[in-house]
């Protein structure tokens, strides 16, 4: 049988069914239940297509989140938009898409799904992973008027990511918190991290 000719439209295509595909899997059953058999079926491709496109099962993991960056700032681009509410109203409601993420299609790792991807990534491929990270959280920054004199960009990931990474992990590699009241303990975070974003938003307006 000869093999099927794939044109540079059609390779487009196809990456974006991946990505596409792929996020839907790990939203649904988290990064561990991303199997590439399951992904190239739903594709339908062939596994050594894959590899065409990407060089590993980690480093489609990557692209995902960096993917996922763009949808995320739509996200808050369209929240932000809306014409009722205030501007911290905005934002918390924002936040509780992202820690709420499996109803908005949104991709949040579990510290057990960090620690295990990032042992199987090279040091070189997550130094190159990097500046994306950063670069994101400067657009976000943008969109909520911050300045990255008043904030770097690695103080407000970290502040995020801490509080997804409480919400999303505990019982399950946090035994010692309790999970019976990490919703009254995501609304506290949620409020200083409005509040924060809020004092650094009037620290711009005032100069």
């Amino acid at each position: 049988m000869a093999r099927k000719s794939y044109t540079e439209e059609d390779r487009g295509r196809v990456r974006q069914a991946l990505l596409d595909t792929g996020l839907e899997m790990a939203v649904n059953k988290g990064l561990g239940g991303l199997h590439l058999a399951e992904l190239t079926r739903a594709v339908g491709i062939s596994k050594p297509y894959f590899y065409t496109f990407f060089n590993s099962l980690e480093d489609f993991s990557l692209q995902l989140m960096e993917e996922q960056r763009g949808r995320l700032l739509r996200l808050l681009e369209q929240e932000l938009a809306l014409p009722e509410g205030t501007w911290e109203d905005h934002v918390e409601a924002f936040f509780w898409m992202v820690l709420r993420h499996r109803n908005h299609g949104i991709l949040v790792m579990t510290q057990r799904e960090e620690a295990e991807l990032h042992s199987r990534l090279t040091p070189e491929r997550f130094r190159d992973f990097r500046p994306g990270q950063r670069a994101f959280m400067l657009r976000l920054m943008a969109l909520l008027e911050i300045r990255e004199a008043d904030c770097p960009p690695e103080v407000l990931a970290n502040l995020v990511f801490s509080c997804l990474l409480v919400y999303n992990s505990a019982p399950e590699s946090m035994p010692f918190l309790f999970p019976s009241h990490l919703e009254e303990t995501a609304a506290l975070h949620v409020k200083f991290l409005v509040n924060y974003l809020a004092s650094l938003r009037n620290v711009k307006k005032d100069r």
